[in-house]
């Protein structure tokens, strides 16, 4: 169909020496079973009126016809959507464009670009062993990785579940939970139950051994973190460091006896970084230096 309505348009296009170019559209048109450019196209056949809009450009067209002829072709007999092809019509051209007109797009590129696209197309069509995998493999390799990434959440989740169910209050006869906490060389051991919220160290009262309330507001932080303020009394009895590392050991301590006494602020305690032993200290000092790493001041003379 295709090359019977280019064989027709070339006949058309051979007597041109004897027609006049309104004369070749009617033909044209007529062999192309469209209606006149005058009834469809946004130009008109009137030269002297409209010579602006007279559309011959300088390479004469797609096999010799005005652009705008073409275009209202291919939007009359190219579907919208470009999935489906248009219903066969005896004479009427559609589909791709022609050898010449795909060669007048190739006359603006430089010859380092057309060289280029050469290469490219080489590559496309050239033979070779390898065989590249389906969409269809590639996404049930997706599809398996995923169900294994699921597969391994969920036996992750209830190993956390047992962990959690494993984990039960550890009190003596009392009521009482203990713990030990540690921060830097000072080691505090932790008693704390069910009262109104008296803390001692060392058989002091807290702000007695701990003057400063930057230390004071260290201690009590567990009890901010697991809205616990004031339901416990704790008492602490703290050796070795500074006041600074046994306010921080005192935590520690405050922090695992939480944990012990009800496992369900576990979660809080973990989230707040309080569970963990801060394992920093200070770097001892190096002979032949002033401290752990600064030198002592050098004299040339």
């Amino acid at each position: 169909m295709r090359a019977r309505g280019l064989a027709c348009a070339a006949r058309l296009l051979a007597r041109g020496d004897a027609t006049t170019a309104p004369a070749r559209w009617m033909g044209i048109a007529s062999a192309f079973r469209v209606d006149p450019p005058a009834a469809n196209a946004p130009w008109s056949l009137d030269a002297k009126r409209h010579a602006s809009r007279w559309p011959f450009p300088k390479s004469g067209g797609v096999e010799g016809f005005p652009d705008q002829y073409m275009r209202t072709i291919k939007k009359r007999v190219v579907p919208a959507n470009g999935t489906e092809a248009p219903p066969p019509v005896e004479g009427v051209f559609y589909g791709d464009m022609p050898d010449v007109g795909v060669e007048r797009h190739l006359r603006g590129l430089s010859d380092e670009t057309k060289s280029a696209l050469e290469t490219i197309l080489d590559i496309e069509h050239a033979p070779s062993d390898v065989v590249l995998p389906s969409m269809s493999s590639i996404d049930a390799e997706e599809t398996e990785s995923q169900r294994l990434k699921a597969e391994r959440k969920a036996l992750l989740a209830d190993e956390q579940e047992k962990q959690r169910a494993s984990r039960v209050s550890v009190r003596d006869r009392f009521g009482r939970s203990g713990a030990t906490g540690k921060r830097k060389t000072a080691v505090a051991r932790v008693t704390l139950w069910p009262g109104v919220g008296d803390v001692t160290c060392n058989s002091k009262p807290l702000d007695e051994s701990f003057p400063d309330i930057d230390h004071r507001g260290w201690m009590i932080k567990p009890f901010l973190v697991t809205n616990t303020m004031g339901l416990f009394d704790v008492r602490a009895i703290v050796r070795g460091g500074g006041k600074s590392g046994q306010a921080q050991a005192v935590r520690h301590g405050i922090a695992k006896a939480l944990q012990l006494y009800e496992p369900a602020f576990r979660p809080a305690l973990k989230k707040a970084g309080m569970l963990t032993r801060d394992p920093r200290v200070v770097e001892r000092k190096k002979p032949g230096r002033k401290k752990a790493r600064k030198a002592f001041q050098w004299v040339k003379r």
